[in-house]
């Protein structure tokens, strides 16, 4: 009986820690599953990055990354300790333009939704 009892309340911590896991996923972009990205717009301040699972994320840099718009490649560096971590305030985006290269802050990384598309779109069409 001791036995069933330390199985449910296992299976019961477990179930709890599984809505925070799927939540604190979900806005998480981890560097080794980035796919692609893009500028988001001609500030070169934002990119629209998507992970393997094509999930977007809107990543916000702390000033103009300087020709961004012109490289087909650029890398991610994290202050972090593995690939698996997530990419956060303070890591950089790293490419190179012209034989010059550039590190260019980011300052947020955040879920890009619906809405922020929408408004990205109608904010375009006003220019």
């Amino acid at each position: 009986m001791e036995s069933v009892m330390r199985a449910a309340t296992a299976l019961a911590f477990v179930l709890c820690l599984a809505p925070a896991a799927a939540s604190a996923q979900q806005s998480c972009l981890v560097l080794n599953q980035i796919w692609s990205w893009r500028p988001a717009d001609s500030s070169k301040r934002v990119l629209i990055v998507q992970d393997r699972i094509h999930r977007d994320f809107r990543v916000t840099l702390a000033g103009p990354c300087p020709n961004i718009d012109y490289n087909l490649r650029a890398g991610f560096e994290s202050n972090g300790t593995s690939n698996l971590d997530c990419l956060r305030r303070g890591d950089l985006v790293v490419h190179r333009g012209y034989g010059v290269g550039n590190r260019c802050v980011v300052q947020s990384v955040e879920p890009y939704t619906a809405a922020m598309q929408k408004a990205d779109e109608a904010a375009k069409q006003s220019q």
